[in-house]
């Protein structure tokens, strides 16, 4: 059984920017989904370029305002809480979190609902592993 090196609910948001990078730079569909899509854990961004399918950068952004097509923003214990094994209810999906007020998405909603499930896939990639 794999379990992540460090609990989600103790890290902080540099530590969560991390997992969510090392997590997103294997993940991969076959599916024609071309987007930049800005990640943020508390003050922590992750930028990622998805070509083809599959993501071929993940790192902080160089600008402070990054462009993107989507931003998602939630804080370092809403992440710590949807990553959980099983999470509670109203933590488990990124609509959830958005309608309880702990998850922000802006820009073009398009490219999001078009890859909707994509999206919800590479977000809770890095989600703990049940026990």
């Amino acid at each position: 059984m794999h379990t992540q090196a460090m609990p989600a609910r103790d890290a902080g948001g540099a530590q969560l920017a991390q997992r969510f990078r090392d997590s997103a730079l294997s993940f991969s569909r076959p599916r024609q989904v071309d987007m930049d899509l800005l990640v943020r854990f508390g003050a922590h961004p992750i930028l990622v370029r998805i070509r083809d399918g599959r993501v071929t950068a993940a790192e902080r952004p160089a600008a402070p305002l990054p462009s993107c097509d989507v931003a998602m923003q939630a804080s370092e214990a809403a992440w710590s809480r949807f990553w959980q094994a099983v999470p509670d209810a109203g933590w488990h999906d990124i609509f959830a979190l958005a309608k309880r007020g702990e998850l922000r998405i802006e820009g073009n909603l398009q490219p999001l609902m078009a890859h909707l499930q994509f999206v919800k896939d590479l977000v809770a990639s890095p989600r703990e592993v049940q026990a």
